[in-house]
């Protein structure tokens, strides 16, 4: 490890400890050629920084200390800059996740994703065509499983994670997810299932052939957890707060401005997806925090989401001493999935 690299990792650590943002989720772009239902960011539109622009943001990040960024949009690969931008965080120490439809996704750019530290996620909502077009706006899933089979000779050469990931809708059925899951093992991928989310209609957009009740999917995240506890355990710690979230259980305080924000594609910060119009200035972050502080306890109090950025962090700093009680299992499965810290 180069000793720039070492001083970021110590940036990241002692944000964790001051209860500090160590992650971006950074919207590349609303550009998109899917038509989700349940999404209205596509719909907006995109003022996209070009790559001087950016490089002066990602030093901003690196200092505040920043470790990780979920490259999302839109679609990331609607950019044809995109491993340029994936390399200008990596050099400054900001490990990416790249959150993508995989329509785009051919050889070339899936071998330069491979050659890099970089996690890979690929949504997949059903492998059932008529279904896959209702849930993603578009009949691309022959395209999309095209892709993923032509760089499954990548499976056992990559250096980030790679994972297909699931939104978990009332149209979802257990057997369609057994054959998603299926599917990204035969291909080298790991597998998850996130719930549908809908909050104030901002990126979660309410479609009633979507919301379910509790019961509805139940039986989905028990399997998934269940499998979970011997594949993945830090997914199924996940998977326990997933299912206390559907079932209307109390949430925890929000991660937006504890441990994540969102960084929108023209470069402003904001807390998180729900609120992008809120200005963060990073230096001045803790006037920023605790001006937003009211707005978004209340948010969690009558309309708590489980985004990735809005949870997870938080939840496994919480149940830090299980996680040291399975360290050894979990060293086990990273070399198996790939590491995606």
């Amino acid at each position: 490890m180069n000793k720039n690299l070492l001083f970021q990792k110590i940036r990241v650590v002692k944000n964790l400890m001051l209860k500090h943002p160590i992650l971006t989720i950074f919207d590349v772009t609303k550009l998109c050629n899917q038509r989700c239902p349940m999404c209205n960011i596509w719909k907006t539109e995109s003022m996209d920084m070009d790559l001087e622009m950016i490089k002066n943001h990602v030093l901003e990040l690196k200092k505040f200390g920043i470790g990780y960024v979920f490259l999302q949009g839109g679609d990331p690969l609607m950019r044809k800059d995109i491993i340029e931008i994936i390399d200008i965080f990596i050099e400054n120490g900001i490990r990416p996740t790249i959150i993508t439809n995989a329509i785009l996704l051919d050889k070339k750019i899936a071998e330069e994703i491979a050659s890099r530290d970089v996690n890979l996620s690929i949504s997949i909502d059903s492998l059932i065509p008529e279904r896959y077009k209702i849930l993603r706006g578009a009949d691309t899933l022959l395209q999309v499983k095209k892709n993923i089979e032509e760089i499954s000779y990548l499976k056992n050469n990559h250096r980030g994670n790679w994972s297909i990931t699931t939104t978990v809708t009332k149209m979802t059925e257990l057997s369609d997810v057994k054959n998603i899951m299926e599917f990204a093992y035969s291909h080298g991928f790991m597998y998850a299932i996130r719930p549908y989310i809908t909050v104030t209609g901002i990126a979660g957009k309410k479609n009633e052939q979507l919301t379910y009740e509790y019961d509805d999917i139940l039986e989905i995240f028990e399997y998934i957890k269940n499998r979970a506890k011997i594949e993945n355990y830090l997914a199924f710690l996940i998977y326990e707060e997933h299912i206390s979230y559907i079932k209307g259980n109390e949430m925890p305080e929000c991660d937006a401005l504890n441990y994540s924000f969102l960084m929108k594609e023209n470069g402003d910060i904001a807390p998180c997806i729900e609120f992008p119009n809120n200005k963060i200035i990073l230096n001045k972050f803790k006037d920023s925090k605790k001006s937003n502080k009211e707005i978004l306890n209340k948010c969690n109090c009558d309309t708590p989401c489980f985004y990735n950025d809005a949870r997870e962090i938080g939840f496994l700093w919480r149940k830090k001493l299980r996680i040291i009680a399975h360290f050894p299992q979990l060293i086990c499965q990273m070399k198996r999935y790939g590491n995606f810290f």
